[in-house]
């Protein structure tokens, strides 16, 4: 039920969703991730991220 936002501040890593699409995500990136996502996290560098989950009203 929450969405969370996210900053890449260090690294490299990949985001899969289920259904095969793929984002490569490098420091600068900024991004939300939906409630309900499913699908795999690919570290490829050490990374570090600021994030914030929150709920949609």
């Amino acid at each position: 039920t929450e969405h969370e936002y996210c900053e890449i501040v260090q690294g490299v890593s990949v985001l899969r969703d289920q259904d095969g699409g793929a984002k490569t995500l490098r420091a600068g990136d900024r991004f939300v991730i939906p409630a309900g996502f499913k699908g795999t996290w690919e570290v490829l560098e050490p990374c570090r991220k600021i994030y914030v989950m929150f709920e949609q009203k």
